[in-house]
């Protein structure tokens, strides 16, 4: 664990009540009816979860992995799209078909508690203002840190390995 994911799991920053949402399934409901070339003619591919997965295939609507067998697709999402900034992002994430999506009330979701993730912090203009890895409890720390910042906005979960985008945590 880096120095500052340690710092912020002992700092006595205050708790800030955080909204996570997953992605709207709606743009995604009519892909799951096109066939296999044309999804790989727009740059998506269909996925069946197997039994044992090995990367989880964790869906960005449900923020839960699938279960053996759901289908699901591979698209490009564009997570940061703010004008004038360098940090414009895009990435592949998975779609489970008919997900519902994830709205907790301050709750964080099992997909980003259970390992190491890259933790971003962004200002209202798009620019990235931390980074850091961190998992578990650690990164419900670190949240609470940043968000004890004015300038901190938003801030962005990303898988530690891949990079993916998983979620945006946002001040409830």
């Amino acid at each position: 664990m880096s120095a500052i994911a340690t710092l912020a799991r002992t700092s006595s920053a205050q708790h800030t009540p955080v909204a996570i949402s997953g992605l709207s399934y709606a743009p995604y409901a009519s892909l799951f009816s096109l066939t296999d070339a044309e999804l790989e003619a727009r740059g998506m591919r269909r996925y069946f979860a197997p039994e044992n997965p090995a990367i989880g295939y964790p869906c960005r609507v449900s923020l839960a992995f699938a279960k053996p067998g759901e289908e699901l697709l591979l698209v490009n999402y564009r997570h940061l799209d703010k004008p004038g900034t360098p940090y414009r992002s895009e990435g592949p994430i998975f779609i489970r078909r008919n997900a519902v999506a994830f709205a907790k009330a301050d709750a964080y979701p099992e997909i980003i508690m259970q390992r190491e993730m890259s933790v971003r912090a962004y200002d209202a203009a798009g620019f990235m203002l931390e980074g850091e890895l961190a998992e578990k409890e650690g990164l419900k720390a670190l949240v609470d840190t940043w968000f004890a910042r004015a300038d901190v906005a938003h801030v962005d979960i990303h898988s530690a390995r891949r990079g993916c985008f998983f979620c945006r945590i946002e001040r409830a």
